[in-house]
């Protein structure tokens, strides 16, 4: 049995490491792992869990266990500390005290079996004072000089010092927290609490923001001081800061918003319901592709502290906000009247109260989508997205925009922010004497680049290898967190589902690897970025080549994972020639053929097309003849009307079979279409370049 908390050095693989780097990784014992026979350790560098078999012991060093930045000391070192930043001494907590120790007499505590500074080669140990990258890529170190220690465990708390400007992240291979603060400094000038505020070279204006919206708390009523009852808990609230910016980047508002703690809400008590919707993207795509056809207007209105809007039916009470605490009363409570931000209700009241305005006013809501509303009279045809407080409005008039507007301020303060050309992130070009609405994030990519430090790569024309297949990690080999690797993910996949559905495939394979990732999925995912930052000016495109068709198209890649041996469904739906909904997802079981997994993917797509002639149905543009998807599987098109196969298809889950019924009913209508026209193959699988480009073409997207 090994000895817990001993000192260890983890194996890491060649392949996982580069020439001069070290061959292991220190760590300290935390047990076995359970389901193989290998051990669970703890990173002395990073506090991330590695599991791995190849594993050197030093045991005699664990009353030595050197310094981490994310585990507590192990040992008490009697002699020496760094001379740095550390907890004030009312924090300090006695040491456990060591068998040694015990056996030692009280005259004779000073001689301690630790090795004294005489001991040491020099007076001074080297103690890590920048994170930041050296000049060829190797982190700085700093001497600094030692005094006694009182004999007390410390935490370590490291805080490294930063400079401004962009970083190369391949300089920051293995200092993952030195990228989290190069992150949280994006945006230098932003403040995260009252306390940065005050010493803000924005103080100022950050004061405005904060008597602004307090201003706007008053005229609300959002809350009454009051003496709060015995029993009662309030709730505490902070002051969150936002710099707003337009799609150039040049900060056009200082935002500050106060939030209530929500997280310490009480369910059943303080609150019951939160649910709030709000607008799906395929849904402002179908408005957007029906808007460029039939040539409607298209304008934005912001609504001013929307949830202050939404009457608080539990009784809760709230701490006084730093900084705004009444002179006379500073022990009362905030009795909260309306749904302050951060409450778990706020979302849930505001959108009851914008619905019900929009229903008193004609409007009727989407049973597709509770957030997209719709007024038809003989001279009106008017459509309203909602997506939280941003509402994207759409009439054949600019008279009826105007009417929507007025009684919106009846009762409620909107900001008009005029014809649609920037919403929810996402840059919106119209130009009316080509009848085209066109939507892209270049300004997104361009930050994202920046930050991620490839603005100057080279061109990159495919967002994956197509020769090539990622697979993941093995549990043998240790897993160490070198690169910011889940938080580009993240940030592809919103550029993915909003307005670049040709890296949705790409996107969605590198995702599968956020668990456990190597120095492979990291570059995979870094080509994305290369790939976006060279196409960055690609566009949907929405206009009214084929008005009124809906069409779609559904493949499958038969076992194309090389982990789970699952295929994967890809599916693109068309609205007037513009591409309206697309996805590419990971099948649920094992296709046992092709035309298993190609069924498969007909029936999602099946299930998105009933949705969507449910969307188009309630803006009164339904399509009254079938919908038409297209197949490059014989063999699926013929099991989707008939009960062919019945030896080879028998064990497929009844539920697929939904998609019969549909086409016999006609709802669905099956064509042919060779593997070459298949629009849906990008969906499935890495393209070269060339079949690339024609995928592109394919999806109607143009610069």
């Amino acid at each position: 049995m090994r000895v817990f908390g001993a000192q260890c050095y983890a194996h890491v693989a060649k392949e996982k490491r580069k020439k001069l780097d070290d061959s292991g990784v220190r760590c300290f014992f935390l047990g076995y792992a359970k389901d193989q026979k290998a051990y669970r350790l703890l990173n002395a560098d990073d506090g991330s869990i590695v599991i791995s078999r190849s594993v050197t012991f030093a045991e005699h060093s664990v009353s030595k266990a050197s310094k981490s930045k994310y585990t507590r000391l192990f040992d008490v070192i009697e002699e020496e500390e760094s001379v740095e930043a550390s907890l004030p001494d009312n924090e300090d907590i006695p040491a456990p005290v060591t068998e040694e120790e015990l056996r030692t007499p009280p005259l004779r505590a000073q001689n301690s079996s630790h090795p004294g500074p005489s001991d040491r080669p020099s007076d001074t140990i080297p103690t890590r004072a920048s994170s930041t990258p050296g000049r060829n890529g190797e982190e700085e170190w700093m001497v600094r000089p030692v005094r006694k220690k009182r004999g007390v465990v410390r935490y370590e708390q490291e805080f490294p010092s930063h400079r401004r400007g962009r970083f190369n992240l391949d300089d920051y291979e293995g200092d993952f927290d030195s990228f989290y603060c190069f992150s949280a400094e994006e945006d230098g000038e932003q403040a995260s609490s009252y306390r940065e505020v005050m010493k803000s070279g924005y103080k100022e204006q950050w004061l405005q923001a904060m008597k602004s919206e307090m201003k706007s708390l008053e005229e609300h009523s959002t809350w009454k001081l009051v003496d709060m009852p015995p029993g009662k808990k309030a709730v505490g609230c902070k002051w969150v800061f936002k710099i707003k910016r337009d799609p150039s980047g040049e900060i056009i508002k200082f935002k500050a918003r106060l939030v209530a703690k929500g997280f310490t809400q009480r369910p059943g008590i303080d609150y019951n319901e939160t649910f709030a919707p709000v607008a799906r993207k395929e849904s402002i795509n179908t408005v957007l592709a029906i808007a460029a056809a039939e040539d409607l207007e298209a304008e934005n209105v912001d609504v001013d502290t929307a949830f202050l809007y939404g009457e608080v039916e539990e009784e809760i009470y709230m701490d006084q906000p730093d900084g705004f605490e009444d002179e006379g009363s500073p022990n009362k409570k905030c009795l909260l009247q309306k749904a302050l931000h951060g409450t778990k209700q706020a979302a849930r009241q505001w959108n009851n109260k914008l619905s019900q305005h929009l229903v008193d006013q004609g409007f009727k809501s989407s049973t597709a989508d509770p957030c997209v509303f719709v007024r038809v009279t003989r001279e009106e045809y008017s459509i309203i997205v909602i997506y939280v407080d941003d509402l994207m409005i759409f009439c054949k008039t600019k008279e009826h925009i105007a009417s929507i507007k007025n009684s919106l301020m009846e009762d409620f303060s909107i900001k008009d922010l005029g014809d649609l050309k920037y919403c929810l992130g996402i840059e919106i070009h119209r130009k009316r004497e080509d009848g085209t609405i066109k939507m892209n994030q270049k300004a997104y990519i361009t930050r994202l680049s920046e930050n991620f430090g490839v603005e100057n790569c080279k061109d990159v024309h495919t967002p994956a290898d197509s020769n090539s297949k990622l697979i993941k990690m093995g549990q043998e080999e240790a897993f160490v967190p070198k690169y910011p690797y889940r938080e580009l993910v993240g940030a592809l996949m919103y550029i993915a589902t909003c307005t670049r559905p040709d890296i949705a495939h790409a996107v969605g394979e590198v995702a599968k690897f956020c668990e456990r990732y190597d120095k492979s999925h990291w570059t995979a995912a870094k080509q994305i970025l290369k790939y976006l930052k060279t196409t960055q000016d690609l566009s949907i495109v929405f206009s009214g080549i084929n008005k009124g068709e809906l069409i779609g198209f559904a493949d499958a890649n038969w076992a194309g994972d090389l982990d789970t041996r699952r295929s994967t469904t890809g599916y693109v739906f068309f609205l007037n020639g513009s591409v309206i909904s697309w996805n590419s997802k990971r099948q649920p079981t094992v296709a046992t053929s092709s035309t298993e997994a190609e069924y498969m993917s007909l029936y999602s797509a099946t299930q998105e097309a009933i949705w969507l002639r449910g969307l188009l149905k309630d803006l009164n543009y339904c399509a009254k003849n079938a919908t038409t998807i297209f197949q490059d599987n014989q063999g699926c098109i013929a099991l989707a009307k008939n009960p062919v196969y019945h030896s080879r298809t028998k064990h497929i889950d009844i539920e697929f079979h939904f998609l019969r019924e549909k086409v016999a009913s006609a709802v669905i209508a099956l064509e042919f279409k060779p593997t070459e026209e298949m629009v849906a193959d990008g969906f499935t699988k890495a393209l070269p370049r060339d079949k690339h480009s024609k995928f592109i073409t394919g999806l109607c997207m143009a610069v």
